[in-house]
């Protein structure tokens, strides 16, 4: 009984904290699985009208695996599962071709099948996983189709349907396998683009601020001062904790982090039509042009920073910035441009710090 509820638990925790892409997987998986079982089911009672009865009782038992493949995803087992449908489908439609023919089109449903299995592999090596061994459930598949393809042409179907014109049978298998690869294409599109709206923001973004990080700030200065843009307006400023080291050694580096969200979230309220950015550790680089004077928002996030309240464990307190503004010449590189204003930051922090340096 303890080892069941030691499992349980176990599996709660791995299923909470499994990352978004491999919940992306298994909710990929399902909808295969759902669309390839619905058709066995369909083709089941197909087969047991036109009294293609091996098939129909065949139908029955790999309905029952699909059935099963639900556990099997419910619990991540993703690598059984695919080798699992990939095997079903492959001898059942390489089965439904030896006995029904070649031109009803049933090898297009193993054929569909294919690209699942590499985007399983793409996702499986992103984590870690097992490989699926793709290039090996392809070449089976087309063998599979194939043979089965030959068999039919030299030896003839097995069942002779009459009253059901080939090309209806071939038509709903067109529609069916076409519906699928649809479907495929249609979930994963939307996944590559949800993974590549993750990626551009944490390639551009600060992940304790949100704030656009430096490699997005440098970025956007060089967009900003290219020979097309008009740009004799504008400025930046480089702002820095006062005795940041301090405040993380006094009361935690949870605290320090604190501090900087603070000062973030102060920042996108006051400067609300400028870009912001964390620079690099306590330090933030705030671009604007003079439609927003510099001198007067910076004072105003000056006066807000020295009226905000740290709560830690044991105590409350407050803390101050220095600021250092350049505005932007046509002879100044961006590099000269971000130095000139790190410099009068500096003379802010060696005038007393807590202030404004223009």
């Amino acid at each position: 009984m303890v080892k069941k509820i030691k499992k349980h638990q176990n599996y709660t925790y791995i299923k909470n904290k499994m990352p978004k892409s491999v919940k992306d997987i298994q909710k990929l998986s399902f909808l295969t699985n759902t669309i390839l079982l619905v058709l066995v089911i369909l083709m089941m009672i197909v087969y047991y009208v036109i009294g293609a009865t091996f098939l129909a009782y065949y139908s029955i038992f790999v309905a029952i695996v699909y059935l099963a493949h639900y556990l099997l995803i419910r619990k991540y087992q993703f690598i059984k599962a695919t080798w699992s449908i990939y095997l079903q489908m492959t001898v059942y439609m390489a089965i439904c071709t030896i006995h029904l023919g070649y031109d009803y089109g049933f090898q297009l449903y193993s054929l569909s099948t294919i690209p699942l299995i590499y985007y399983i592999k793409y996702m499986q090596t992103k984590f870690g996983g097992e490989d699926p061994k793709p290039n090996l459930c392809s070449i089976i598949i087309v063998l599979s189709c194939l043979l089965s393809s030959l068999y039919s042409v030299k030896n003839g179907p097995i069942y002779r349907i009459e009253g059901i014109p080939t090309l209806l049978f071939l038509g709903i298998n067109i529609t069916s396998v076409s519906f699928f690869l649809i479907s495929f294409a249609r979930v994963t599109t939307g996944m590559i683009i949800d993974s590549e709206k993750k990626l551009m923001k944490q390639a551009d973004f600060d992940a304790l601020t949100g704030l656009a990080n430096r490699y997005y700030m440098t970025s956007h200065l060089e967009e900003s001062t290219a020979p097309n843009v008009e740009h004799d307006s504008m400025w930046i400023a480089m702002i820095d904790v006062d005795y940041f080291k301090k405040i993380n050694d006094t009361y935690g580096h949870a605290v320090g982090d604190q501090v900087l969200m603070i000062l973030g979230n102060m920042m996108k309220k006051i400067c609300k039509d400028c870009t912001i950015s964390r620079w690099g550790g306590e330090e933030f680089l705030v671009s604007g042009d003079e439609k927003i004077v510099p001198p007067s928002i910076m004072e105003t996030l000056l006066e807000q920073i020295r009226n905000r309240v740290v709560r830690s464990e044991n105590e409350t307190f407050h803390f101050t910035i220095s600021v250092g503004i350049s505005k932007y010449h046509p002879d100044l590189s961006i590099d000269a441009w971000i130095k000139d204003a790190d410099k009068k930051l500096y003379e802010a922090k060696n005038n007393g710090r807590n202030q404004i340096v223009f």
